[in-house]
């Protein structure tokens, strides 16, 4: 990795945890050069994701809200954070596995668009060192 360091991206889901989950296993899995991520949901989201907090809002340089709940009650942002919003709603029914996969794959591709832009940002800065020499 060329670029700085990894980013840190929290993905929060205020409906369900599955979109989190999946971003941050995509990122994970796929973008590990350019990215560390971790899945987080709002205060009351069953499941087993971890509740955003404070630690995590400071840890992280991007927050990514995965729904409209999520957005609406975004925690404020520290300075010098971002924020985007990629939603993924409706979420399908646990039991329509063609559906779960369509699902999983539209977040893979939101994700696999993030990991093209830290590539984009890696070699923009590769550039801009060769060019000072």
């Amino acid at each position: 990795m060329g670029y700085k360091r990894q980013a840190r991206i929290v993905f929060l889901g205020g409906l369900h945890p599955a979109p989190a989950n999946l971003a941050a296993h995509y990122a994970q899995k796929l973008g590990s050069e350019w990215m560390e991520a971790r899945a987080a949901v709002l205060s009351g989201v069953p499941g087993e994701v971890a509740i955003i907090d404070d630690g995590m809002l400071a840890w992280a340089d991007l927050l990514v809200t995965l729904d409209a709940v999520a957005l609406a009650q975004r925690p404020p942002l520290r300075a010098g954070m971002q924020h985007r919003h990629y939603p993924f709603e409706p979420i399908p029914l646990i039991d329509d596995k063609a559906a779960w996969g369509a699902f999983a794959a539209r977040v893979r591709e939101r994700v696999e668009g993030m990991i093209g832009g830290m590539r984009l940002l890696e070699k923009a800065a590769q550039s801009a060192a060769v060019n000072d020499l």
